[in-house]
């Protein structure tokens, strides 16, 4: 029997989690297959890159991770970084929003919010309110403005939920579905009929998990599935054509002369990646992945001396609202939230430029950014001191917009790829941008894709 070969495009953690679960899937039989993952960057990891530095720890993409999912259990395990999480600090449970030119806390106590004065009490009155809206029962889209408005009211959509928006998806609230976006805010409605009373309901029940890292960063967990996963990692690989070859598969590799053969294949790029390599075989999909729009987005990290860290307080970040002058979607304050990434008593702050709402704002030189870093961290913190480390990390791609309509389009996609034998598809512009969520569908696309390559070797035992 010859060695069956799955190759995975993409050293994301979804293609590496795809990887490590394929060779999982043949643990009785592993010599059977060779899995080979191909990544165009020079690192694996995708968006998760950690730049260390002289006492900083930077990250280019996310910062963290929910705990709680049983799929990253099993990934840390298989890297060897059991002992490597670092758990966020007490204080990352405070946020807070910049509006109205002022940055207030957003309380999680209900009378503390009453009287931060982030709502009118005609707003705080239609939140009470919640719980007598009628829970919508049509299977219709709706975007996460929408959503919220209908629940709460336009002012939680347009002062709070819309600001949310933009931290997690650098997007556009009014843009968003909300059933793909934040599937748990519809299934609170679903199931409760109102989102407070489902959360008053689910109180004291199992949570999505505390906020986690690891002690060298997110890049870590990529990096040692890369090396201790039982798979092979070729970086510096930019895949340019698919083929189909009778049962299997034909990569082409920029550079090499001879193609990669392959039993089955694994997409787990981003959406356009994937889009240029399947339009020779199905047009349609092809546009559907081209439809999952990424736009760019910036991270600029600027590092203040002691004397300055007094001015940000002890909190997870900040959310800035629309239409106050300033072009930051949000900071983050990453030496609050893990200490052990800046210098003792110095502070780091992560802004976040670009997306949905700013897309220019994503691509301006990095000179300009930390300008423009710097003049509004002055005006949310009074800093005006020159920072001590400066970082730039753009993504002329970034995160994927969930737009509406795009549970439809996914359906699409899956079902296209799925009509085409040994093609298997996963990745964070499908279903769940957050990095645990990633890795999870890359588990479950690799199990299926392993289980794939089982068979087709059981069936060739027995014809031979």
């Amino acid at each position: 029997m010859s060695v069956r070969r799955l190759v995975v495009i993409g050293g994301g953690i979804s293609g590496l989690a795809a990887a490590w679960a394929a060779r999982r899937a043949v643990a009785g039989d592993p010599d059977a297959l060779d899995v080979l993952v191909l990544e165009r960057e020079a690192d694996v990891g995708g968006k998760a890159r950690t730049i260390v530095r002289d006492g900083w720890l930077v990250e280019g993409g996310p910062g963290g991770f929910l705990g709680g999912r049983p799929e990253m259990d099993r990934l840390i395990a298989a890297g060897g970084l059991e002992g490597e999480r670092v758990a966020a600090s007490r204080a990352a449970a405070h946020r807070f929003l910049f509006t109205a030119g002022v940055m207030r806390e957003v309380p999680t106590n209900p009378v503390a919010f009453a009287r931060s004065g982030i709502l009118s009490a005609r707003g705080l009155l239609r939140v009470v309110g919640e719980p007598f809206v009628p829970r919508r029962t049509d299977d219709a889209d709706e975007s996460v403005w929408s959503f919220a408005a209908r629940r709460f009211g336009a002012q939680v959509a347009d002062r709070l939920i819309s600001p949310m928006t933009l931290g997690i998806y650098a997007g556009d609230a009014r843009q968003l579905s909300v059933r793909a976006a934040f599937p748990r805010m519809t299934a609170l409605e679903r199931e409760h009929g109102s989102l407070i009373r489902g959360l008053l309901a689910r109180r004291g029940k199992a949570s999505s998990g505390a906020l986690t890292s690891f002690r060298a960063g997110m890049q870590s967990l990529p990096r040692a599935l890369a090396a201790r996963g039982g798979f092979r990692v070729r970086c510096r690989a930019d895949v340019h054509a698919l083929t189909r070859t009778g049962s299997g598969w034909q990569l082409r590799v920029a550079g090499d002369t001879d193609p990669i053969a392959a039993d089955a294949v694994v997409l787990a790029g981003e959406p356009w990646a994937a889009a240029a390599l399947l339009r020779a075989h199905d047009e349609r999909v092809a546009a559907d992945l081209d439809g999952i729009h990424c736009p760019p987005v910036a991270v600029v990290a600027l590092g203040y001396a002691p004397r300055d860290a007094a001015r940000v307080p002890n909190g997870f970040g900040v959310l800035i609202a629309r239409g106050q002058g300033l072009r930051a979607l949000g900071n983050l304050w990453e030496s609050r939230i893990y200490p052990a990434r800046s210098p003792d008593g110095h502070v780091l702050i992560r802004a976040m430029f670009g997306g949905q709402v700013d897309p220019k704002g994503g691509v301006l030189p990095p000179g300009v950014l930390i300008e423009l870093a710097r003049a509004e961290i002055a005006t949310v913190y009074g800093i005006t001191a020159e920072p001590v480390m400066r970082e730039v990390v753009r993504w002329e791609r970034a995160i994927p917009q969930y737009a509406m309509g795009h549970l439809a389009r996914v359906a699409r996609i899956e079902g296209g790829v799925g009509a085409m034998p040994g093609l298997f598809i996963t990745g964070y512009g499908l279903g769940g941008i957050a990095f645990a969520d990633a890795a999870a569908n890359g588990v479950r696309c690799g199990e299926v894709a392993g289980e794939y390559c089982k068979r087709l070797g059981t069936r060739e035992r027995v014809e031979t």
